[in-house]
């Protein structure tokens, strides 16, 4: 019998949770982010999920690769573009788009301009208007040189319709976050010189959400389509006017009771005798560990579903298990149910309690967890 610990992926939750990004940005075209493996659920089950999508954005070229190879023939965007002359060829070759975000990359490109113009891929330029991670710099309202110099010879090479722009916002969860990058955005338009045809990209899923003056051709969302909630974290009051996402969970981290102990009052619970029982108790231990990718830094009264019934972590995460308190669910036994987060428990609860956040919830599941596919079945 393999060890209980499941990672389940919920392919219906990820077209349910596409549908509510089409409902909130229209006409709007959407590139469904599946980097980092599709966020750890499997880019097989993206495929499934997203198959509505009018473009999937990954990192690398072996996961561009893959969703070619399986059957995607729309548009597949590099995230960070090439890395190399030769990655570039690879991309041509795959009909893939590429961000142009630093002068090397540009120069890549435009040393390879025939096969660029037998290309269908687009091109889309980064500027960095203000997060200072990728994008060519704004200068005083206008274009870095290396851009300006790249810029027209690109235009000869590719029509309209293949080139667009991008930024990335830093603080689009905020209700003013978008204030500064958008000023610096809108100052660099008249250097840009835009063709009609030529495309924008601005909105992650916080402004997909946020801010709707962001959404222009193509939006870019990641986390709300793994049903994580992309204004975690900020205050009720900022989002009374927000509208309801309605977002369903991708994925549930579960396992099972391995075993139960008696603990007297004053008994201590794990490494280190971080917990230390306040009257008598019974402990669960949960076949979970930071082996796992449960985080090894959840505090004591870190949320867990026994049984459907919520119950706290209590003593230090260990490599292959966790303990919890069995106080509210008397009934439970070895083999019963435990979900760490996902269906039934929130997984923006759960990183909230670890100082963390569900991207780094969901991407660290590691491999000796068993996979599970609840599958999207065909309409």
């Amino acid at each position: 019998m393999p060890r209980p610990a499941l990672l389940t992926v919920h392919e219906p939750a990820l077209a349910h949770n596409l549908a509510q990004v089409r409902r909130l940005v229209g006409s709007a075209r959407i590139w469904a982010v599946a980097k980092a493996r599709g966020y750890g659920v499997g880019l097989a089950s993206c495929l499934r999920g997203f198959e509505q999508a009018d473009g999937l954005a990954v990192l690398e070229l072996v996961e561009a690769q893959t969703l070619r190879d399986s059957g995607w023939t729309r548009p597949i965007l590099l995230l960070e573009g090439a890395f190399s002359a030769a990655d570039v060829r690879q991309a041509l070759e795959a009909e893939l788009d590429l961000v142009v975000h630093q002068p090397d990359q540009l120069g890549w490109l435009l040393a390879q301009r025939q096969a660029l113009a037998r290309s269908s891929c687009r091109v889309w330029i980064k500027l960095n208007t203000g997060m200072h991670r990728l994008g060519f710099p704004v200068v005083s309202g206008g274009l870095d040189e290396s851009l300006q110099q790249g810029l027209a010879p690109l235009r000869a090479v590719l029509p309209a319709s293949r080139l667009g722009f991008m930024t990335h916002f830093a603080c689009a969860d905020d209700p003013t976050g978008v204030d500064g990058q958008l000023a610096v955005w809108r100052s660099v338009q008249p250097a840009l010189g835009l063709r009609a045809g030529e495309s924008l990209s601005l909105a992650n899923s916080a402004a997909v959400v946020r801010h709707p003056s962001t959404h222009a051709d193509w939006v870019r969302p990641g986390i709300m389509l793994y049903g994580g909630d992309p204004l975690a974290g900020q205050p009720p009051e900022s989002r009374q006017t927000q509208p309801a996402i309605g977002l369903q969970p991708a994925a549930t981290l579960s396992s099972q009771l391995i075993a139960v102990q008696r603990v007297a009052a004053g008994g201590a619970v794990g490494y280190g005798a971080r917990y230390r029982a306040p009257s008598d108790m019974r402990i669960g231990v949960v076949a979970m560990g930071y082996a796992d990718g449960y985080l090894r830094c959840a505090p004591d009264g870190t949320p867990v579903l026994v049984d459907g019934v919520r119950c706290r972590l209590v003593g230090q995460v260990s490599m292959d298990m966790i303990t919890v308190d069995l106080g509210p669910v008397p009934a439970a036994r070895v083999g019963s149910s435990v979900t760490l987060w996902g269906q039934g428990l929130s997984i923006d609860e759960v990183a909230a309690c670890c100082s963390s956040n569900a991207y780094e919830l969901l991407t660290g599941v590691t491999c000796r967890v068993t996979r599970r596919v609840e599958p999207l079945l065909p309409a």
